[in-house]
C-alpha cells in the first residue's frame, strides 16, 4: 500500500511540471564541432511605454532584491524608461560540449511571443583563477574581474552571431550575422511544420541561414582572394597562443586596435575606426532613415586588405556583414498556425558539415540521427545556400520600425 502511495505522489507530481507554453518559441542548439561552444545570449520581449516609445529588448536580471515575476532591474532599456521586462533566458549564456560519444552538445532554449535578441558563438573558453575565460579576450566577458558562462545579458564581440526577432509585423525575421566577426560555423533553419513561408520571397522564407564553411581559417580566405580580392589573414585572423585560428575580427576590430593611444582609449577622430564602425559622421542615424540617400558607412571605402564585410557578403550573401547592411540581411517566417498554438522552432548548428544525416528535424535535446553502421531511408536536409556572387532579389522591404543599430554588441534588427 506504501509503495502504491509513493507511486502516485510521484506521479502527480510529474503531472505538475509545467511545461514550456505551446504558445512559446524553441531554439535548440546543436555542437558538432570538435571543440566545446559557449553561447552568449542577449535580448528580451518588445516593451512599449505608456507614451508609445517601442524600445528593442527589455530584459529582466535575476536579483534578490527583487520578485522576478513582477519587476526586476532591466539591463537593456534606457534608464528610467523602462522597469518590466523578461527574464534572461538561460541567465545570458550556456556550454555545449564537443561532439564526441556522450556528450551534452544539444541544448533547448524557450523564448515568449514577441522575444528579439542575439547568440553569440565562442570557442577557445575555458577554467581559470580569473573564471571562464576565452583565448580571444573580446569573447570573455567579465563580472566583479571573473569571467563568466553566463554573461547576463551582456554582449560580446568577435564571434558569429545569430539573430532573431520574433512575431514582428505578423512574423519573424533572422539570420546568422558575421557583423561583430566569425568564430564557428553556424547554421540557423525552421524545424518542419511549425513555419509557414506565406507572403514572403522564397529564397528567404522559412529557409536555411549562416555557413557550415569554416570562415576562420588561412585556407579560406587563401580561396577567397583567388576571386581577385586581397583580404589580408595576418590582419584579420586572430589565433591563440598556440597558434590555433579562432576567428576573424571585423574590420572595425582591427582599426581600433590600431588607433588606441597610450590610455588604450580610441581617437574618436580617427577615419578608419569611425568608417568601418560606422560611428561619429559614418554612422549618422539621419542618413539611416533617410533611405533615398546612400549611406556614409560604406564598405565599398574600405581597405581591400581589412573589408572583412566584402568577404562576409560573398559567403554569407544574405546576411548582415557590417551594421547598415540592409539590403539583403534577413530571412522571414511566420507562424504555422498561432490560433492552435503552432509557432515557429528553430535549429542552430554549430559546425553542420560533421553532422550526420538526419532522421527529421528535431525538437527536443534527443536529437536522434540515422545510425551510421545502417544509414537506411533519411530525409535529405536542406542544403546550406551554395556562396554566390550573384545579385540575390529583393527581399520584403525593411519596416521604417526595425531595428538597426550601428553599435556592435547589439541585435541589428
Amino acid at each position: 500500500m506504501r509503495e502504491l502511495l509513493v507511486f502516485f505522489i510521484v506521479l502527480l507530481a510529474m503531472c505538475l511540471v509545467i511545461p514550456a507554453s505551446a504558445a512559446d518559441h524553441t531554439i535548440q542548439f546543436q555542437n558538432h564541432c570538435s571543440n566545446e561552444v559557449s553561447v552568449v545570449i542577449t535580448g528580451g520581449q518588445e516593451y512599449i511605454d505608456p507614451t508609445g516609445a517601442k524600445y528593442g529588448a527589455c530584459q529582466c536580471l535575476p536579483d534578490l532584491t527583487c520578485n522576478p515575476l513582477t519587476i526586476c532591474p532591466v539591463a537593456s532599456c534606457p534608464k528610467g524608461a523602462c522597469n518590466q521586462g523578461t527574464m534572461i533566458a538561460d541567465g545570458g549564456g550556456f556550454t555545449l560540449e564537443a561532439d564526441t560519444s556522450g556528450a551534452k552538445n544539444s541544448h533547448t532554449t524557450t523564448l515568449p511571443v514577441g522575444w528579439q535578441g542575439g547568440f553569440w558563438s565562442r570557442t577557445g573558453c575555458h577554467d581559470s583563477p580569473n573564471g571562464y575565460v576565452c583565448d580571444i579576450d573580446a569573447q570573455t566577458c567579465y563580472k566583479d574581474g571573473k569571467g563568466q558562462v553566463q554573461c547576463g545579458g551582456a554582449g560580446i564581440t568577435t564571434a558569429t552571431k545569430t539573430e532573431i526577432k520574433l512575431d514582428d509585423n505578423g512574423g519573424d525575421t533572422y539570420d546568422v550575422s558575421g557583423v561583430d566577426g566569425w568564430s564557428v560555423p553556424t547554421t540557423m533553419e525552421v524545424v518542419d511544420g511549425t513555419g509557414d513561408p506565406s507572403n514572403y520571397p522564397p529564397q528567404f522564407a522559412c529557409t536555411v541561414s549562416g555557413t557550415g564553411i569554416d570562415l576562420a581559417s588561412t585556407a579560406t580566405i587563401a580561396e577567397y582572394n583567388k576571386l581577385g580580392n586581397s583580404l589580408d589573414a595576418d590582419k584579420v585572423l586572430l589565433k591563440n597562443a598556440q597558434g590555433k585560428e579562432i576567428t576573424v575580427q571585423r574590420a572595425c576590430s582591427y582599426a581600433s586596435t590600431l588607433n588606441r593611444n597610450k590610455n588604450g582609449d580610441i581617437d574618436e577622430l580617427d577615419y578608419l575606426t569611425n568608417s568601418t564602425c560606422c560611428k561619429g559622421p559614418y554612422g549618422s542615424i539621419g542618413q539611416y532613415e533617410n533611405h533615398q540617400t546612400p549611406y556614409l558607412c560604406n564598405p565599398d571605402t574600405w581597405p581591400d586588405d581589412i573589408n572583412t564585410a566584402r568577404f562576409f557578403k560573398h559567403y554569407l550573401p544574405a546576411s548582415y556583414s557590417f551594421a547598415y547592411d540592409d539590403k539583403h540581411s534577413t530571412f522571414q517566417c511566420k507562424s504555422k498556425d498561432e490560433k492552435n498554438g503552432i509557432r515557429t522552432q528553430y535549429v542552430v548548428t554549430f559546425c553542420p558539415g560533421n553532422e550526420p544525416p538526419r532522421i527529421n528535424l528535431p525538437g527536443s535535446d534527443e536529437h536522434t540521427h540515422v545510425p551510421v553502421y545502417n544509414p537506411g531511408p533519411v530525409v535529405t536536409p536542406v542544403a546550406t545556400p551554395v556562396p554566390t556572387q550573384t545579385p540575390l532579389p529583393a527581399q520584403t522591404p525593411v519596416p521604417t520600425g526595425r531595428y538597426h543599430p550601428a553599435s556592435s554588441g547589439e541585435p541589428n534588427f
